[in-house]
């Protein structure tokens, strides 16, 4: 099903008028759905149930007469755009219309012209709002997620305050290379990006949503719905999400997996960033559940009691990043501590560690059997690193190389929003793979590395510029928040940044 991009509705107790309008909308071959009410009461009605993008309206109607419908209407679906049709040229009715901002008040019969004129200054005001908003929600979640602002911050300052929030985890399994992965990553965001532009049934002032890519691969789908549209919201979820498990089988080969957990309920902005952290810490889980669909939290969260399986979902993800960071050592003492908790599993579940065993042979591209005794799965997933070993030196070049990249990269950006994911995809690898990368080469992560270039890029503003306010210092090294900024310059040079101004008078006396 595809959905028509704009909806219209056309109130005119005429019926004839009615006609005639909508035939005219039609002829502009633009993708609209067209509903049509006979009086003020049916077109308030109208309005809730479909919250429509524009809405033509009479002013002479029975029930409510159009201005009285517009109020009511407005109030139902704040982000419609009206446009008050009448016969009457009558000063009080275009001044109490006005009030009510419509778009345009125009005398009947409406030409064509005026039509053309109508609908393109409509669409591009719609398309010009939900950019605005779109950017803010993008902008919010990535300094929330990158910690460059706090929630109370970015409330005081966006109107995605008045929006309600799902969050869907989705992760993807592969052996093959890091520049490959990326580019699956890449294409499983505009595939859903693509699905929902054209599926989501809601206006695209009613919802917004947004990609963010963790260090460890993780990508989290982060939509906001408009209060205003809650139950709507809530009546269509299931609908979406035979949606998005038809998309992760579609997407699905031979070589790649998608699995996915989703939040059990939807929360407010502040909710936001600890839910982010309990559905991260309920995602291993999912190895030992069939794969291939989406997961709710409730569903994952009802084996969290039962013994080991936290800790050996932690440690097969564990595993699997140390293969891919080809960290042999590690690797082996990993399959240690595995192996008695596989033997304990194959006792206790044995439908658990079948799902497990598949899993692991999507991510590291071996072949376990079901039918292997543990011992055997151990020498099978220790073999799959000795295979790696040769590749090893030449990997040591191109992972030193990766690293100066993002050493110079951060130089270069230090000041602006960045976080190891954007870095990753501009870099054609995974962001678990960077992360996992740079804290092996550099012996910190890469949060401590960035943190500690804008504090000395702080700390160097702030001696040079003694006029500087903190706020503007915080903000030319990236930083929103004056606080959190002060913060974590008092955490690297034991002092305030106030302080750091007054060394610099004193030392020009």
């Amino acid at each position: 099903m595809e959905v028509s991009l704009m909806k219209v509705i056309i109130a005119d107790d005429e019926r004839l008028i009615r006609l005639a309008l909508r035939s005219m909308i039609e002829e502009t071959s633009l993708n609209i759905q067209i509903v049509e009410a006979k009086n003020g009461i049916e077109l308030v009605r109208l309005v809730d149930e479909y919250h429509p993008e524009l809405v033509f309206v009479d002013i002479r109607m029975p029930g409510l007469n159009g201005l009285e419908a517009m109020d009511q209407g407005s109030r139902l679906s704040p982000h419609t755009q009206w446009v008050v049709l009448t016969g009457f040229s009558d000063f009080e009715y275009a001044r109490e219309a006005l009030r009510l901002r419509v778009v345009d008040y125009l005398l009947k019969p409406l030409g064509p012209d005026d039509l053309k004129h109508i609908m393109d200054k409509v669409t591009r005001e719609h398309e010009a709002k939900a950019k605005q908003i779109s950017n803010l929600f993008e902008t919010a979640i990535n300094s929330l997620l990158h910690q460059t602002r706090t929630i109370e911050e970015i409330s005081l300052k966006s109107p995605i305050q008045d929006y309600l929030f799902s969050i869907t985890l989705f992760s993807i399994d592969s052996p093959i290379s890091e520049q490959e992965k990326a580019k699956l990553r890449l294409q499983w965001i505009r595939t859903l990006k693509e699905t929902f532009a054209r599926q989501v049934p809601f206006s695209k002032l009613e919802h917004v949503i947004s990609f963010f890519t963790f260090p460890n691969g993780s990508i989290a789908q982060i939509i906001g719905w408009h209060k205003d549209v809650e139950q709507r919201m809530k009546d269509y979820s299931p609908q979406l999400n035979v949606v998005l498990n038809q998309l992760m089988k579609d997407f699905e080969t031979n070589l790649c997996i998608i699995s996915g957990i989703q939040s059990e309920s939807f929360m407010e902005l502040f909710d936001l960033e600890h839910r982010l952290l309990v559905l991260q810490g309920l995602q291993p889980l999912l190895r030992v559940l069939p794969s291939r669909r989406l997961r709710l939290e409730e569903e994952v969260r009802i084996i969290t009691d039962k013994p080991y399986y936290r800790d050996l979902s932690t440690r097969v993800d564990r595993l699997c990043k140390l293969a891919s960071m080809k960290d042999f050592f590690q690797y082996t003492n990993e399959l240690k501590h595995l192996e008695p908790l596989m033997k304990s599993l194959a006792h206790e579940d044995p439908k658990a560690l079948e799902h497990l065993l598949e899993s692991l042979n999507i991510s590291l591209g071996s072949k376990l059997e079901f039918t292997m005794p543990i011992d055997q799965c151990m020498k099978v997933l220790q073999s799959v690193q000795e295979n790696r070993l040769a590749e090893e030196s030449q990997v040591e070049l191109t992972q030193g190389d990766l690293v100066q990249r993002v050493l110079h990269y951060v130089n270069l950006n230090y000041m602006k929003d960045i976080g190891i994911g954007q870095i990753a995809m501009d870099m054609d690898v995974t962001p678990n793979y960077l992360s996992s990368l740079f804290h092996k080469k550099m012996g910190e992560t890469f949060t401590k590395y960035l943190t500690h270039i804008r504090m000395v890029k702080a700390k160097e503003l702030l001696l040079r510029n003694p006029g500087l306010k903190v706020q503007e210092v915080a903000e030319q090294v990236g930083y929103y928040s004056t606080r959190h900024f002060t913060k974590l310059f008092l955490d690297h040079f034991d002092c305030y940044p106030s302080e750091m101004h007054q060394r610099s008078a004193l030392r020009k006396l």
